[in-house]
């Protein structure tokens, strides 16, 4: 096996033993914004291409808060509500316009509340992480097993998939032009 290959193995064992924190198990207190960085960056720590990355700042927080898609702090405290708004903006935002997670998350509370929307969400992302890992792990699909070959096809893939979101996002909210969204 190559070391690329190794390196991948390494991964998705940690990948597929690591578990999201669900909402009951985010702290319950109120939590000042620094102390809200910490959390987020420990929680998705091992999802980061490097330990020095940042997938959250004070200032990313204060913009989320401003273009409506955080819910404001109170008295500039921050609740488990917070937290879960922010795995899953930091998971999406690798994909996604910040206005199209905004409005995911609105159409998924249409339907239920903030710890089922993300309690369903942190399960959907470690199932996709398993079974996108097993393909990626996989030659079945690259007739040839060179790394490189599979790493284009994850890349495909990624590509293809950030299309179809982007699309259904588009026939959901239909008003929404879809070259504003990309601007902001």
């Amino acid at each position: 096996m190559s070391i690329p290959q190794e390196s991948l193995m390494e991964w998705t064992r940690q990948i597929k033993a690591y578990r999201i924190p669900r909402y009951d198990e985010l702290p319950s207190i109120e939590l000042y914004m620094d102390q809200v960085v910490v959390i987020i960056e420990a929680t998705l720590r091992i999802f980061m291409r490097d330990a020095k990355d940042r997938r959250i700042t004070p200032a990313m927080i204060n913009n989320y808060v401003k273009l409506k898609i955080l819910p404001p702090p109170v008295k500039k405290r921050y609740n488990r509500t917070h937290l879960c708004y922010l795995v899953i903006i930091c998971m999406l935002k690798q994909v996604l316009a910040i206005s199209e997670i905004r409005d995911l998350i609105q159409a998924q509370l249409e339907n239920s509340d903030i710890a089922a929307v993300y309690d369903d969400f942190c399960t959907m992302q470690e199932r996709s992480f398993s079974a996108m890992l097993d393909s990626a792990a996989s030659s079945e699909e690259t007739p040839s097993p060179n790394f490189s070959d599979r790493t284009l096809r994850v890349a495909v893939h990624a590509s293809v998939n950030k299309m179809i979101a982007e699309k259904m996002i588009d026939i959901q909210n239909p008003a929404s032009d879809g070259r504003e969204r990309r601007k902001e």
